[in-house]
């Protein structure tokens, strides 16, 4: 047996001191990206959301240099780790790739080019996170990034309202640190997810995860937008259906049953009686002029169909391809508002078949979770699902600089991986082996 001298017992624990300072400045570093992927410290900088634009913008690219070093930094510990994660997830490799071959035929390949670097480090960004911590630590992480943006909100709002309230349109209603109102409605429908997942993997902690969710729900009414506030209602809604579905399993089929019927009912109500049920829901049929954008879009997918016109360039050039949709609409259109649409403008029918396969495989592999996974289910159903909720009115699909991309590449990857599930208990039961009731 070997005695340990004094000298050599100070030497072990200075070491696992400084181990443990390592780890917590590297968690402290990755909940700082996931705070400046959600657009909050540049909004901050910023009045306009085009001037966010890091294409158009030099100040804004600035901004995002250094993050990117730190993003490969943070990769060096890992990247065995990384490299697996990026491995298990072809087709989102596939679909970055995709991005950037498409400066091949872009219509400003210079600023392709630049937002595919963008992308790939967003997409970096979320398989490291994937490959650093386990589900439960994923999500815990994620919640408290998303706690300290909804105190930021609150004291921007409070104690600058010019800029935490928006001032001409929307007057009053709150957008936080951001530039728009519906920024801070996402944003804090994402919290709202995480911090429900978080008390369901770590009900000790409900004194931080409650009320932190009730606040991230108090935000999203300030913040007026209806698409949040209605993603928000329908995320508790879903997480107490699957809380029920986990829990009483002789309320499975019922449970099923009601969701599929409360779905079909609501889709026959839409296109039954759309006036009203968007009257209901605070919004118009055309929801907030996305559906002319869209029909005009239409036409322009049909002149480049099947290779686009290039990734993130379609509403560069104000006399390029969109030219004539901002003409007809008479406003200077930022975007498609709708995810599907934005990439099939920026990759054609290829990237649109390769992410919608992409996207149908982890849905899939969510799903799965409910009979085999642990309380990682949770997660993985709702922030799947809400990926496509917003993909509907937002363009946050292959979004370079994008807190939304990163959280969907961070769960898909470990998805595909197949995860062993988390347990509060602390089991450590792999994926492939059923769940006992």
């Amino acid at each position: 047996m070997v005695s340990m001298t004094y000298d050599d017992m100070l030497d072990q624990q200075r070491s696992a001191a400084l181990w443990r300072l390592f780890k917590f400045l590297e968690t402290c570093l990755f909940i700082f990206l996931i705070i400046f992927y959600s657009g909050a410290f540049v909004g901050l900088l910023f009045t306009h959301s085009n001037d966010i634009d890091a294409a158009d913008n030099p100040m804004a690219r600035l901004l995002w240099y250094p993050v990117y070093v730190l993003v490969a930094l943070l990769c060096v510990r890992s990247l065995p780790q990384v490299i697996r994660s990026a491995a298990f997830s072809p087709l989102i490799i596939l679909c970055v790739m995709w991005c950037g071959i498409s400066m091949l035929w872009s219509e400003i390949p210079a600023v392709t080019f630049r937002r595919t670097i963008a992308l790939g480090m967003g997409t970096i960004l979320g398989f490291a996170l994937a490959a650093r911590y386990d589900w439960g630590q994923l999500v815990q992480r994620i919640a408290l990034a998303f706690l300290i943006l909804a105190v930021i909100s609150v004291l921007t709002a409070v104690l600058w309202p010019v800029k935490g309230l928006m001032q001409e349109i929307h007057h009053g209603a709150w957008r936080g640190p951001w530039v728009e109102k519906n920024y801070l409605g996402g944003n804090m429908t994402k919290g709202l997810v995480a911090m429900m997942c978080a008390f369901a993997m770590r009900p000790d902690r409900w004194w931080l995860w409650v009320p932190a969710g009730v606040l991230c729900y108090f935000l999203v009414i300030m913040s007026t937008s209806k698409t949040a506030l209605l993603v928000s209602t329908a995320s508790i809604g879903l997480f107490v259906a699957i809380r029920v579905f986990r829990r009483f399993p002789v309320l499975r089929i019922p449970v099923m049953y009601f969701s599929v019927m409360a779905l079909s009912f609501f889709l026959v109500a839409i296109l039954a009686f759309p006036e009203e049920v968007f009257g209901l829901l605070g919004k118009d049929p055309t929801l907030t002029g996305r559906t002319e954008i869209w029909s005009l879009l239409i036409e322009s997918i049909k002149e480049r169909f099947t290779l686009g016109y290039g990734f993130g360039v379609y509403w560069q050039d104000e006399l390029g391809p969109s030219y004539d949709v901002r003409k007809i609409l008479e406003w200077g259109v930022p975007t498609a508002h709708n995810g599907w649409i934005e990439i099939w403008l920026s990759g054609g029918v290829v990237i649109v078949a390769l992410f919608g396969l992409q996207y149908i495989i982890t849905l899939l592999l969510a799903i799965n979770r409910l009979g085999r996974g642990g309380v990682e289910t949770y997660w993985v159903i709702l922030s799947t699902l809400m990926f496509l909720f917003f993909s509907m009115s937002e363009s946050t699909i292959l979004a370079q600089n994008d807190l939304t991309w990163v959280m969907f590449v961070a769960t898909a990857a470990k998805l595909f991986a197949f995860e062993r599930p988390y347990w509060r208990d602390g089991r450590n039961v792999p994926f492939h082996q059923p769940r006992q009731l």
